[in-house]
């Protein structure tokens, strides 16, 4: 031990530095939010509960039961059942979403092929009973109105953009340069 370690002890020189990282929190704007009195405001890309949508045109479920959002869910927390229409198409009977098992990944949301089941932004799942975080067919069409609104515009709305093709540069049609 040397006498420089000696002088640093003797004069308290880090609790001083420690001392001095506290005073400048001390002073700078705080960061905390009341929670119950105001909300957060999540970001765009924010993965929160699942919601199922409709078609606005004929308010039907989107979803056509495919089950691909059920194979690709890492935690298997999505079940469907499946059902013919008198006029051949498929939709789910019964589509079943377990919350407490689902880890947010978005796959669900990913892989659909007809965008029937997207991530909100609603972030208050907090509940006394675990049955509140078993969604069924009906509550995961409720959840709609936390969809996010840009999921509703049309191509010949004005302000929605028109639909890209795929693998289309932008500036360009159907994937073809000028």
């Amino acid at each position: 031990m040397g006498l420089v370690d000696i002088v640093k002890k003797g004069t308290f020189v880090d609790i001083l530095r420690g001392m001095s990282v506290t005073g400048t929190y001390f002073v700078v704007d705080k960061v905390t939010v009341e929670y119950p009195k105001e909300k957060l405001h999540p970001y765009p890309r924010f993965r929160g509960v699942q919601a199922l949508l409709t078609d606005p045109e004929t308010g039907d479920t989107k979803c056509v039961a495919c089950m691909l959002c059920a194979t690709i869910c890492p935690s298997r927390c999505i079940s469907i059942v499946g059902e013919q229409t008198p006029d051949g198409r498929s939709h789910p009977a019964g589509f079943d979403l377990d919350l407490s098992r689902c880890v947010f990944c978005g796959f669900c949301e990913e892989v659909c092929p007809e965008a029937a089941i997207v991530m909100t932004r609603q972030y208050e799942l907090a509940t006394f009973d675990k049955n509140d975080l078993y969604l069924d067919k009906e509550r995961l069409l409720a959840n709609q109105v936390y969809a996010h609104k840009e999921l509703f515009a049309h191509p010949g709305e004005r302000g929605a953009p028109a639909p890209a093709a795929a693998g289309a540069a932008p500036g360009t049609q159907e994937g073809r340069r000028p």
